[in-house]
């Protein structure tokens, strides 16, 4: 009977059962570090998304509340500006979502600061989206003098640099001309800075110049008081800026639109004009605060109910010009499907906003 040698024995190794067990064992210890380690990067992911959507929401947010608080300001007391209308007149064409068409009617002879336009916006998630659209002065180039006018433009007295710096003006600008309580809102078209000459032709792209209306146009304007014309007229920049989601460009990732007067100065185009403020915004609700004496109604929509007199405002009618606060909600929607559940993260926001040029009225301002 044979021994093995005690040297022999030391170096004998794992056994097959041993090795087995060992890499079982080493086998769960890693599976577990790599499924934490994938549950860490996951969550990060999801941080990261997180994140993002809510920057971009509040971003789009931060400039819909800022450009709310300046509505209404330096326009005349009746929050409105006239337009073209009667014989020679076209519909006012309002900038808005790609494929709408928003058309002033016959019986509008004036543009409100707040033009609310609910449900008109596209559809997502089965949710109609709105649209709206606001006007305020320029107060850098507010109530500016002129010593000339003519039946389609006007000439700056000195003053204004218009060429550079906060005054500067440029075709597809927007000008309010006013001569005592009368009022027009034209397009700028081409700038002559040598003789200080704005022009407004017509053809512009949301066809408010119009010099054959009869009424609302710049040489009906004009012809209140003709000989003290130019001393008795002044010009002010006003900026009509309209909020929609555009769901076209980039159906998998609805954007925020900021858009500026037109974005063009001859060329309408609801498909191409507009600056994308915030990414994946997948709804947008306006409602309004309203002062009609009757009640004072909150959170009204603005339906067609609501402007006949039948909806929130009965038994009166609501209108334009009598929002003093806007309600705003937006929501959000990560750009990727978030890990375990495979679905997107959403976030909605809200604020209300007083408008202050509609809400407060300067009594000793003439």
């Amino acid at each position: 009977m044979s021994h093995t040698p005690p040297h022999l024995r030391s170096d004998a190794g794992f056994s097959l059962i041993e090795m087995v067990i060992s890499m079982t064992i080493l086998t769960v210890i890693m599976g577990a570090t790599l499924g934490g380690l994938s549950d860490i990067m996951k969550a990060n992911q999801n941080v990261l998304m997180v994140s993002s959507t809510n920057n971009t929401l509040r971003g789009g947010m931060d400039l819909m509340v800022r450009d709310l608080l300046q509505v209404g300001s330096g326009l005349p007391a009746s929050h409105a500006i006239t337009i073209p209308s009667g014989v020679g007149s076209q519909p006012i064409r309002i900038p808005g979502p790609p494929g709408s068409t928003f058309l002033t009617t016959a019986a509008d002879l004036t543009l409100p600061a707040v033009m609310p336009r609910p449900g008109v916006g596209p559809t997502i998630n089965g949710v109609a989206t709105d649209v709206l659209t606001v006007m305020m002065a320029d107060n850098a180039f507010e109530s500016v003098g002129l010593s000339a006018v003519a039946a389609d433009s006007v000439v700056v007295a000195a003053g204004p640099v218009l060429d550079t710096g906060p005054d500067r003006v440029l075709a597809g600008q927007l000008m309010m001309v006013s001569k005592g309580s009368g009022t027009t809102l034209v397009q700028v078209t081409s700038v002559d800075y040598a003789a200080r000459r704005l022009t407004f032709a017509d053809g512009d792209s949301l066809r408010l110049n119009q010099s054959a209306a009869v009424s609302g146009s710049l040489p009906a304007l004009n012809a209140v008081d003709p000989v003290n014309s130019a001393a008795s007229t002044r010009i002010s920049r006003v900026r009509m800026i309209s909020y929609y989601i555009d769901a076209n460009t980039n159906a998998a990732r609805p954007r925020l639109v900021r858009r500026i007067n037109n974005g063009d100065p001859l060329v309408f185009d609801n498909d191409a004009l507009g600056t994308a403020v915030a990414f994946d915004t997948v709804n947008l609700q306006f409602a309004f605060d309203v002062s009609n004496g009757l009640g004072n109604p909150g959170n009204v929509e603005m339906t067609a109910a609501d402007l006949a007199g039948t909806g929130a405002c009965s038994p009166n009618p609501c209108g334009p010009t009598l929002i003093r606060k806007v309600n705003v909600v937006a929501t959000g929607r990560s750009k990727n499907r978030m890990s375990p559940g495979n679905k997107f993260f959403e976030n909605t926001l809200s604020s209300q906003v007083s408008l202050r040029g509609m809400a407060f009225l300067d009594k000793y301002r003439s």
